[in-house]
């Protein structure tokens, strides 16, 4: 569904993204995971065509992507935001029955529907993010990118987005996610990429990913990796 061979970027004459390589199916979902500073972010922008890079990239046209930070446009009501992944496909304001049912149930599982009149200049930022999300899943892409998608919200709103994320999985979209909650990449996610200043330093199932030495040891130690309920968690050293 989506890959990307030796990949690398070059931003201000510096190199920050080097010969990575990912395949991504359908119904799959990628884990992106390493230090801040490490090359997430570049990477999908990269795959998205956003930035200039050498090596190939090869994925289907549509393609949603949610930025850790979306732009918020003023005067616009969240409905409104969100009706804008359906755009793509069907133009602005012309959406089908179908897609304006899609929309408000999608509103409605991400526990936006009470303020789809609420412009979203008057959201706070976990409204935003789940905002965001919504627009990329009802443009029904092939392909999902997100990029720290549960950066801004309270733990039960992080695991009932994910949740809509797999959803999409479950249906055949392939996803990959920059991430930082490791037990949610585990619970989620079933491959992983460790980044380290722009090269990969591990690549496999997420779960032995993180629980490889080198995974601590990229991060800089401080911590070591246990099991709550079967999965994966951060915990400080003694």
């Amino acid at each position: 569904m989506i890959r990307a061979s030796e990949v690398s970027v070059r931003l201000g004459g510096r190199l920050v993204l080097s010969d990575i390589s990912l395949s991504v199916g359908a119904g799959e979902w990628l884990a992106v995971l390493g230090p801040n500073g490490s090359g997430k972010t570049t990477l999908l922008r990269a795959l998205l065509g956003y930035l200039r890079h050498s090596g190939s990239v090869g994925a289907p046209a549509n393609i949603a992507y949610v930025p850790q930070r979306p732009e918020i446009p003023a005067g616009m009501t969240v409905v409104e935001y969100v009706s804008l992944g359906r755009a793509r496909l069907e133009g602005w304001g012309r959406e089908s029955e179908r897609g304006r049912s899609l929309i408000s149930q999608v509103l409605d599982r991400l526990e936006l529907g009470a303020m789809a009149g609420r412009f979203v200049t008057d959201l706070s930022g976990g409204e935003m993010q789940r905002a965001a999300v919504a627009r990329a899943i009802v443009q029904e892409p092939q392909v999902l990118l997100l990029d720290e998608p549960t950066s801004a919200l309270d733990p039960q709103h992080r695991v009932s987005l994910l949740q809509e994320v797999d959803r999409l999985r479950a249906q055949g979209v392939a996803v990959i996610s920059a991430m930082h909650d490791i037990t949610l990449a585990a619970k989620f996610a079933d491959s992983a990429l460790l980044l380290n200043a722009g090269t990969t330093a591990l690549a496999g199932e997420t779960t032995q990913v993180i629980c490889d030495p080198a995974f601590v040891e990229t991060f800089g130690g401080g911590f070591k990796i246990a099991f709550v309920d079967g999965l994966p968690v951060s915990l400080p050293l003694k």
